[in-house]
């Protein structure tokens, strides 16, 4: 019996990787899919400070094209792309040409291949953490604001629930507070209501409430407690998401396939659907080819979107989801195309090894091993987010208010002001397409990527992410481009850049069938099936952000907010903690760590973050619906953020 270390998979992100070897199958004859030709060489020059890759070549695979035009194979009508693969009703290939089970994701016989009809049920609240700090922030105002107050008044009616009979409702008083057409809401906050307060910081700390998404904060600190193993018996793991309008929640960050590595298994998906949530559930999931005939080695194979099933809001769904044997599975991505790319999670492999660590142990090494356990240990693991995160500056405020009880709606009063301070971060907190207050974008660069709260904030000059529209680099169209991306971190430890080819070098195909008419969205985003490959051969580094001068209450951190003294003993207590966790972390950082140069690099910028800048020629063509995927390959999750 192998020990679970020797069963470990040899991560993807080593140089190992691209040694992408058998197959000469070419992509337009049709073939079954394979892993990639050899031909991958990139050249890296990384100086610390800087890292410049140049992408392997297509030449010789899907010829040089234009995805973007219609392809004259396919008559001058089409509007398919040059590198468009034929569809093949069969699964996918490992290297010696052996079937990868549960690769197909669909036939014209059956659209759903991978998994029956799921069992679907009504929510009895469908209310998402937007919503409910909504409601908080509204309150709030009310309490500390006259005009919000007054305003609020005018649309009351005298008994506060009570609305008057009208002939063009019916002619009976609708009264109380159930169902009833015409019910007013909750009563006017006439002064701050440490319950809503309270049900807030809940929210963003992950804390039991009595919502769905119970348990999943908004502060992204819990990751070490968020992996699970396959059960050996049923050969299955339950993954309960919720989807909303800004978010993919998730009780899973990371899955062990140790127990089904040679068996075929399920993920037992609980989506539960809240307002503004309307998606198609769309798996992607991305496999390696088969280790046993690569010395261990993990290989880029086949990936494949595994459904397009339309969900509605208002709606629990379960889904039984097959899944190839363990020792194929790399990752598991969850997006939902309508708001991209915030809404999106990724679930991973735990036995995958990052720069010496695996990835349950990068989590545990920055938030503990049990984060929520106790108020220590949960102070200590939210210490390690940046300040210029807006959940983290939406939670100081909260805190400090805490400590307020009075009626005061004077515009200069701190309450109000923290009330403020709460809304522009949730304002912030809402869009991960522009970047948060603070912090400004790269004019010398096409991207500029902000890590905090163990995710991504980004930006594309020239692209007004305020309307949440999908970011989009059209500079590049065919091989040759260059692209220049900055690299900021807020978080006080490292994180990672990787950048992932999905389709554009050999291509993909589409296997899904129309779901329009259902409200959904296949075939509008042609995945189906393809091959991927990674674009950077090893992480770039981001080095951790610098603690501003005078901690938590002061260089402009709160806006108009200039003291904080509602957070009393609580910011003294978590600069301890984040230092003593910083201390712990620096003998492994020296220790054990692969890229101990980079992890171990000071580079900050004036405003005190981590700094990193990347440069990738792209020496094939683009896929025509998804340019590049970007994501922390240390701190995988939410951590995403694509362009197209």
């Amino acid at each position: 019996m192998r020990t679970k270390l020797e069963r470990r998979m040899t991560a993807a992100l080593l140089p190992a990787l691209l040694l992408a070897g058998a197959g000469t199958v070419s992509a337009q004859d049709g073939a079954p899919f394979q892993p990639l030709p050899a031909d991958r060489t990139m050249d890296v020059i990384n100086d610390g400070t800087k890292s410049v890759y140049k992408t392997g070549s297509a030449e010789g695979l899907s010829g040089a094209g234009h995805p973007f035009a219609p392809s004259e194979t396919m008559g001058a009508d089409s509007t398919n792309p040059s590198n468009l693969l034929p569809t093949i009703y069969g699964n996918a290939l490992d290297s010696a040409g052996n079937e990868i089970p549960n690769t197909l994701p669909s036939t014209a016989e059956n659209p759903y291949n991978l998994h029956p009809d799921p069992v679907v049920s009504v929510l009895s609240d469908d209310r998402g953490p937007e919503e409910d700090l909504a409601r908080v922030i509204k309150r709030l105002k009310e309490a500390t604001d006259w005009r919000e107050l007054w305003a609020t008044l005018q649309t009351r009616f005298r008994g506060g629930l009570r609305v008057p009979a009208d002939p063009r409702r019916g002619d009976r008083e609708v009264i109380g507070r159930g169902n009833g057409a015409g019910q007013i809401g909750e009563r006017v906050a006439v002064r701050v209501d440490q319950d809503d307060v309270q049900f807030a910081i809940d929210i963003l700390e992950g804390n039991e409430i009595d919502r769905v998404y119970s348990g999943m904060p908004l502060l992204n600190y819990k990751g070490p407690e968020q992996m699970k193993v396959v059960d050996p018996e049923t050969k299955s793991v339950t993954v309960h998401q919720v989807w909303t309008r800004n978010a993919v929640m998730s009780d899973t960050f990371g899955i062990d396939p140790s127990n089904v590595l040679d068996e075929e298994w399920t993920i037992h998906y609980v989506i539960d659907v809240v307002a503004r949530g309307h998606e198609d559930f769309a798996p992607f999931v991305m496999y390696f080819d088969d280790p046993n005939l690569r010395n261990g080695t993990a290989v880029p194979s086949v990936a494949l979107d595994g459904t397009f099933f339309p969900m509605n809001e208002g709606k629990r769904y379960e889904f039984e989801y097959k899944m190839a044997p363990g020792r194929f599975w790399n990752l598991t991505y969850h997006w939902g195309w309508r708001v991209h790319p915030q809404r999106i999670q990724a679930i991973e492999n735990t036995l995958k090894v990052a720069a010496g660590k695996t990835l349950d142990q990068w989590e545990i090494d920055v938030f503990g091993a049990a984060p929520s356990s106790s108020e220590e240990a949960k102070l200590a693991a939210i210490s390690m987010i940046g300040d210029l995160a807006p959940a983290k500056r939406m939670w100081l405020a909260l805190k400090a208010l805490k400590e307020y009880n009075f009626n005061g709606r004077d515009a200069n009063s701190t309450a109000r002001l923290l009330v403020d301070e709460i809304e522009a971060a949730f304002f912030d907190w809402k869009n991960r397409n522009v970047l948060p207050r603070g912090v400004h974008d790269d004019p010398d660069s096409h991207v500029t990527l902000f890590y905090v709260n163990n995710t991504i904030y980004g930006s594309v000059n020239g692209h007004d992410g305020s309307t949440h529209a999908q970011p989009r680099w059209d500079e590049w169209v065919t091989r040759g481009s260059t692209l220049k991306v900055k690299l900021l971190n807020g978080d006080y430890f490292p994180h990672a850049y990787m950048n992932i080819d999905f389709g554009g070098l050999r291509g993909w195909e589409n296997t899904f069938h129309n779901t329009l008419p259902l409200n959904g969205q296949g075939p509008w985003f042609t995945f189906g099936r393809t091959n991927w490959m990674p674009n950077t051969i090893n992480p770039a580094v981001v080095p951790p952000a610098e603690l501003p001068e005078g901690g938590y209450t002061q260089n402009g951190i709160f806006g108009s907010a200039a003291t904080m003294e509602g957070l009393g003993d609580l910011a003294t207590t978590m600069e301890e903690a984040r230092e003593m966790t910083q201390g712990e972390k620096a003998t492994l950082i020296q220790q054990e760590l692969l890229l101990a140069s980079q992890l171990s690099s000071s580079n900050t910028n004036a405003d005190g973050l981590g700094e990193h800048d990347v440069e990738i020629e792209y020496r094939y063509d683009p896929a025509q619906r998804l340019r590049f995927y970007q994501f922390d390959p240390f701190h995988h999750g939410v951590a995403i953020w694509s362009v197209h």
